[in-house]
């Protein structure tokens, strides 16, 4: 009986043992998975942190804005005249030859847009006023000038929205452009029209023609046609 007990009392202490060598490895498994689950919502946080930080750091970029029709806009450097009669020779304008002034804004959705001259890119400017007939009747004319392959390499174009008013027809101007499958980026002009008076707008469609040297080369306004457009683009360049 005695050696009965003994060897009760021998596989109880083991049962014991073992148990306890369960219930640790059970903590420690436990502690490595919160350990890991801890290591991986930090490394997850660090990788959207580092996301943010090397977007917000972009060289050049500036801080986003609301969507709108207007945007802020701001100038820097020296306005351009008006333009006179657009019927007389573009080469009598006062302000070919000119420093093009700097412009700095944003799109309709707040992403920022510059017009830098001098950056050793050439510019074609465009402002349209979307209630305007003639530029309804322009913007179909200049993405066929693209499509045809007419636009010179090097030749940025870019569109600026001015004169906005809810009251006239083709408003809001953000979806009059995409109606019309505008194909380069637009810069929406302020309340007070800072872009269109920096480059001394005098009536609808403006185009202003900038060399890669960032002086104006041209400035015309009204309709015109495909050649038109290519023989001004070309005759602007060429100098």
């Amino acid at each position: 009986m005695a050696a009965e007990a003994k060897n009760k009392s021998s596989m109880s202490q083991s049962t014991k043992v073992v148990i306890g060598v369960v219930v640790i490895a059970v903590v420690v498994a436990l502690i490595v998975a919160i350990a890991t689950s801890g290591g991986s919502s930090d490394s997850s946080s660090n990788g959207d942190a580092t996301d943010g930080s090397a977007a917000a750091t972009v060289a050049g970029a500036a801080p986003e804005v609301e969507a709108a029709e207007n945007q802020p806009v701001t100038i820097e450097g020296q306005i351009l005249d008006p333009l006179g009669d657009p019927s007389s020779d573009p080469s009598r304008d006062p302000s070919v030859g000119a420093p093009a002034p700097v412009l700095r804004g944003y799109s309709f959705d707040g992403r920022p847009v510059t017009i830098e001259p001098g950056d050793g890119r050439s510019y074609m400017v465009v402002f349209l006023a979307h209630w305007c007939p003639h530029c309804n009747a322009e913007v179909p004319r200049l993405i066929e000038w693209k499509n045809m392959g007419m636009v010179p390499e090097g030749l940025d174009v870019i569109g600026v929205s001015t004169g906005v008013a809810a009251d006239r027809p083709n408003y809001p101007p953000s979806e009059w452009v995409v109606e019309k499958q505008w194909p380069w980026t637009v810069l929406a002009d302020s309340v007070t029209q800072d872009a269109a008076m920096a480059y001394g707008v005098s009536g609808y469609p403006f185009f202003t023609i900038i060399g890669a040297d960032g002086t104006v080369k041209l400035r015309a306004s009204g309709e015109k046609s495909i050649d038109e457009i290519d023989a001004l683009v070309d005759a602007a360049l060429a100098g």
